[in-house]
């Protein structure tokens, strides 16, 4: 209900123009200083897998030598951190979709600078137990998984991944309680429609990695080809 409240409040007073982000007013989507902040970003260095940043120039992190995860690669907008981070949340549990064109465009931007990623042939959302969408009312993976495919112009397939397993929330849990909260968790209940095939995971924030790896070892359990993950924020240090 507070969702339906919220966009009430934003149609009869509409907030004034300005980033997106951090909310700067102007006359723009992302402000300059912003935009500056996601390029700084994007060019420092990272693991070649899980794009987690690195302290100097290297090919794999150190969870990524000790594991290596069982996707090709995962790519982030940016880090987890200042106006990237609250749009998440804004969007997330503030129900704000209007964010969705804006933060789906970032993907796509970032998508267009990352060729290994494109060679996928199907976009699949991390999925939501049904519990937790209905009390959501939205998966915010599968909004913006939609903006990626439609960009992309590939198959969204939102449905083929299922978490029909009820699980406690992640937050304040270590990489090892994250992996065995999750484990089993996910399903898919079309196996024959990623067989063989590339698929780009969708998410909003890579953490620690242990749900792209549980969705990951699903999916190749399923037949599924070559994995590849987007989302907009990496949070692993």
């Amino acid at each position: 209900m507070h969702f339906l409240l919220e966009a009430l409040l934003n149609l009869l007073f509409p907030l004034p123009p300005g980033c997106q982000l951090c909310g700067r007013t102007g006359d723009w989507d992302i402000c300059p200083t912003c935009s500056h902040w996601l390029v700084q970003w994007e060019g420092k260095p990272k693991c070649q897998i899980c794009g987690r940043s690195l302290a100097y120039p290297g090919v794999l992190c150190q969870e990524c030598q000790h594991r290596q995860p069982p996707f090709v690669q995962a790519r982030a907008v940016g880090p987890y951190e200042g106006g990237l981070r609250d749009a998440i949340h804004l969007l997330k549990y503030k129900g704000r979709k209007t964010l969705v064109p804006l933060l789906g465009k970032l993907m796509l931007e970032l998508l267009q600078r990352q060729p290994e990623l494109l060679r996928a042939e199907l976009v699949v959302p991390i999925p939501m137990s049904p519990g937790r969408r209905r009390q959501r009312g939205f998966n915010q993976a599968e909004l913006l998984a939609r903006e990626v495919a439609r960009g992309l112009q590939l198959p969204l397939m939102s449905n083929v991944l299922t978490k029909p397993k009820e699980t406690p929330p992640q937050t304040g849990l270590d990489k090892n309680q994250r992996r065995e909260n999750l484990r089993g968790a996910f399903d898919v209940n079309t196996p024959e429609a990623i067989k063989g095939k590339a698929i780009l995971i969708v998410d909003d924030v890579f953490t620690t990695g242990s749900t792209m790896a549980e969705v990951a070892e699903t999916l190749h359990k399923k037949g599924a080809g070559k994995l590849y993950v987007i989302t907009l924020a990496n949070a692993g240090k």
